[in-house]
């Protein structure tokens, strides 16, 4: 994760003053009196829009326009370990006596970034919109994304494979969809998915406490693994330490407690063509755990509030990075030492929304997880010119 720096933006009040000057024709006089209310006029409005623009940094939502580190205390200039991507969504709130520093609005904190890295999300929004037409037919479309797809891995190399399907179901493509490849993290997805789908006929109690112990302890993303031995915490607490912090530990303290062979019917169950494990996965089926939370959040308030953490993680990165312009929802899943990088995605396009997948593997540390915001850029582009009519 990481933190950025920002640009103050000063606003510049200019006083006119008008002289008369002696034989000066009264024609002269009243053409000079009307270029002074227009040039009055004029930045008297060019004031107001650079007030508006400075309020507005606060009233709505901004994008990370390079990659930054943000700075976690501004007396030490301490910087933080994590990164805030380019294409970064983030809310800010102004720093008492500071005009070139703003703080990031999240949980957990984030540290504060400087005003010139920050773009308003609008415009990213609006230069989406600008881009949406119909000029491909599915067939198009099909040939189009391939050649693009095939592009992208001559010029980076590595290995892909990605999964497309609209919300509505009347369209769908694959690039290496059924390549059977690591999970990583995303698979908790899914497994979450059915802790709450227990929860939803009452075979689990998401109240219940279960306690972390030293053989639950392991590294890699997380809180509880610093916290004490002997803490307890309720299903629904460790649900969410899944999703929104990818919490290994409480992933294993839950899947212990539901059972591995449990979940696995579950994947089964989901998609018969999917493997007899939980390691091992396709973009294709991996989209299904998506679909099924989308499909169930208006009947369950337990999907619901699933569906709510997806769009709540604390790590900035994926398939959300790459499209600032467009709310997401997803989960994404990495592993370093395969060089995996894994994103399921819904993509809320208000007019045609999308589920993507995309499976990722053979860059390093330095790429894997850009690749997958670079592929979903790749994409969208193409998304936002398909005609479903054709």
């Amino acid at each position: 994760m990481v933190l950025v720096g920002m640009l103050g933006v000063l606003v510049l009040v200019t006083t006119l003053s008008v002289k008369l000057v002696k034989g000066t024709k009264s024609s002269d006089v009243k053409v000079a009196s009307e270029k002074v209310i227009q040039t009055s006029q004029t930045n008297s409005k060019k004031n107001k829009e650079k007030k508006s623009d400075k309020a507005s940094l606060f009233d709505q939502e901004q994008v990370v326009s390079d990659h930054v580190f943000p700075v976690k205390d501004l007396n030490t200039q301490q910087v933080s370990e994590d990164k805030l991507p380019k294409g970064t969504v983030v809310t800010v709130k102004p720093v008492k006596g500071e005009e070139t520093w703003v703080e990031i609005v999240s949980d957990p904190p984030k540290g504060f970034i400087e005003k010139k890295y920050l773009e308003h999300r609008s415009g990213y929004i609006n230069a989406r919109e600008k881009k949406r037409s119909k000029a491909l037919t599915q067939k198009e479309f099909n040939k189009q994304v391939d050649q693009a797809l095939d592009d992208f891995l001559v010029k980076h190399g590595g290995d892909i494979s990605v999964y497309i399907e609209t919300v509505n179901n009347d369209f769908s493509y694959g690039y290496h969809e059924d390549k059977v490849r690591r999970t990583a993290s995303s698979i908790k997805l899914p497994f979450i998915a059915y802790v709450m789908s227990l929860a939803d006929k009452g075979k689990v109690d998401l109240d219940t406490k279960l306690t972390y112990t030293t053989n639950f302890k392991i590294d890699g993303t997380g809180i509880i693994q610093f916290e004490p031995i002997g803490t307890e915490y309720t299903i629904k607490q460790l649900a969410e330490l899944v999703i929104r912090y990818s919490d290994n530990v409480a992933y294993l303290m839950l899947l212990n407690y539901i059972g591995e062979s449990n979940f696995v019917q579950f994947l089964s169950k989901l998609d018969s063509q999917s493997p007899n494990n939980r390691v091992f996965s396709t973009p294709r089926i991996l989209t299904k755990a998506m679909k099924y939370v989308y499909d169930e959040k208006d009947s369950s308030k337990n999907m619901a509030m699933l569906y709510g953490w997806l769009q709540d993680s604390i790590f900035d990165d994926g398939v959300a990075v790459g499209l600032p312009g467009v709310d997401v929802a997803h989960k994404t899943g990495w592993m370093p030492m395969y060089t995996v990088s894994n994103d399921i995605a819904l993509v809320k396009d208000k007019k045609n929304p999308y589920f993507i997948t995309i499976m990722t593997s053979g860059y390093d540390s330095s790429y894997s997880e850009q690749s997958i915001s670079d592929l979903s850029a790749i994409v969208d582009e193409y998304m936002l010119q398909l005609d479903l009519t054709k």
